[in-house]
């Protein structure tokens, strides 16, 4: 599957551009780049390269040719910033349908035939038409669809036709409080990273609201008799088995026999591992439930390098040393290409990570020695009402993301279930000179976020 996704601000900037040469046909470039996943590319679109005066060899209300000056102007701009090129033009007639037409299939052919090889990056066209986005990207020598064009800002904007689902009564009420939301719902895969407390019930609450995929990731077993409390889907009989079950079967096994549509696939396996992060590539937007710096780091490398939204959700219960409740905080992060990364917020720690690295003998000594201070790994203290409340946030956040009317609401805030307190969290934009703005849309071009990792 290949996705095509743009910058807001850049498929803003095309949009308007496009627009000003209405009836005519209309052009330009995008620098692009892209993440390989499971089963095709994240085509990540960054930068716009509009056509100077004198562009167009031809320019009608049913044809645009452009000059081989500018062409060449495209693609050494495109070689010295290390990426491919996006074609993008406008079909300003609705009278004719949305796609590509034999002369543009024709024209991109012979384009991409002379341009791929030069460039280090893939080659692709969009038609931007009164009733959406289509496009193409040229791979091994032929034309693959792209099957879906996206914006990427504070929210996230389907710029190829959503059609509108055909529920039925099931879905009545939802769609009277959800309204268009509910039908990009309905065709949204979404990765839940992490299948423990928090991210069983938020793949629950994904599953009953009909999204059309929800991908369940984690490597751990449910080994642990606490588990039960908390993991949707487990039972005291899953403690009893001679092998310990995998989280992502226990869990996906429960919501499969919900009997709901919704494709619900698991993958066994370590987010930090090349694998497993490029499986989760393949999503429109991720929850990220996980418990450990190491792996939040590497999710957070999805949302600025890969133009990936992920909601990220953390939870704290605090008591005093004479066991009395004092707090049960859940905190929400949206992490989005115009929103503070987890680096930004001082959430994760590259020495917690190293330490999470260790081998287990080397860090236990550690901690005996004052050295690390950050605990043994084991699980922290919770409870269902808790998660759950943590779950339920990063779902309404989802659901945000999916609104124009997203643009207002907080990229990071805490809730407080003891005491019914909420505030919003700094920053409120990414901080100047951190990673995330380093990494910035280059997808396959950044450095690697994989780790090596304890067996």
């Amino acid at each position: 599957m290949n996705k095509l996704v743009l910058v807001e601000q850049t498929a803003q900037t095309l949009v308007q551009h496009l627009a000003g040469s209405a009836p005519l046909e209309e052009g330009a470039f995008c620098l692009l780049r892209q993440g390989r996943t499971a089963t095709g590319s994240r085509l990540l679109a960054t930068e716009v390269i509009l056509p100077p005066a004198g562009a167009w060899e031809r320019q009608d209300r049913d044809q645009l040719r452009p000059f081989a000056q500018w062409i060449s102007a495209a693609i050494s701009r495109a070689i010295t910033a290390r990426a491919g090129l996006l074609f993008v033009h406008s079909h300003p007639d609705e009278r004719f349908p949305l796609g590509f037409s034999l002369a543009d299939q024709s024209a991109f052919v012979a384009l991409a035939r002379d341009l791929a090889p030069m460039l280090d990056g893939p080659f692709a066209a969009a038609i931007v038409h009164p009733k959406g986005w289509a496009g193409a990207v040229w791979v091994d020598g032929a034309l693959q669809p792209i099957d879906s064009v996206v914006s990427v800002g504070r929210t996230l904007r389907f710029l190829s036709p959503v059609p509108p689902s055909t529920d039925g009564a099931m879905d009545a009420r939802q769609r009277d409080a959800l309204g268009v939301v509910h039908d990009r719902l309905r065709h949204l895969t979404v990765a839940v990273v992490g299948c423990g407390g928090l991210g069983s019930p938020t793949a629950e609450q994904l599953v009953r609201m009909g999204a059309a995929a929800v991908l369940l990731v984690d490597h751990d077993r449910l080994d642990t008799p606490s588990n039960v409390r908390h993991v949707f889907g487990s039972t005291a009989a899953s403690l009893r088995a001679a092998v310990p079950p995998p989280k992502v079967e226990v869990v996906g096994k429960h919501l499969d026999q919900l009997g709901l549509d919704a494709r619900v696939e698991r993958i066994d396996g370590d987010v930090r591992t090349e694998p497993v992060f490029r499986a989760v590539l393949d999503a429109d937007i991720v929850l990220n439930a996980t418990d450990t710096h190491g792996s939040r780091a590497i999710v957070n490398e999805l949302a600025s390098t890969y133009l990936l939204p992920v909601i990220d959700v953390g939870v704290r219960a605090g008591s005093k040393a004479n066991n009395l409740l004092t707090g049960l905080v859940a905190e929400v992060r949206v992490l989005t290409p115009t929103t503070p990364c987890l680096w930004c917020r001082n959430t994760i720690s590259a020495d917690v990570i190293r330490a999470e690295n260790l081998p287990e003998e080397e860090r236990r000594k550690l901690e005996e020695e004052g050295y690390v201070q950050w605990g043994t790994g084991a699980p922290a203290p919770s409870v269902v009402a808790l998660t759950v409340l943590g779950s339920g946030l990063a779902t309404c956040a989802l659901l945000a993301l999916l609104s124009e009317e997203g643009e207002v609401a907080p990229a990071g805030y805490i809730v407080d279930g003891f005491l019914g307190d909420a505030f919003e969290t700094q920053p409120k934009l990414p901080v100047p000179g951190c990673r995330c703005s380093k990494h910035f849309g280059l997808g396959d071009n950044a450095p690697p976020p994989f780790m090596a990792i304890r067996g």
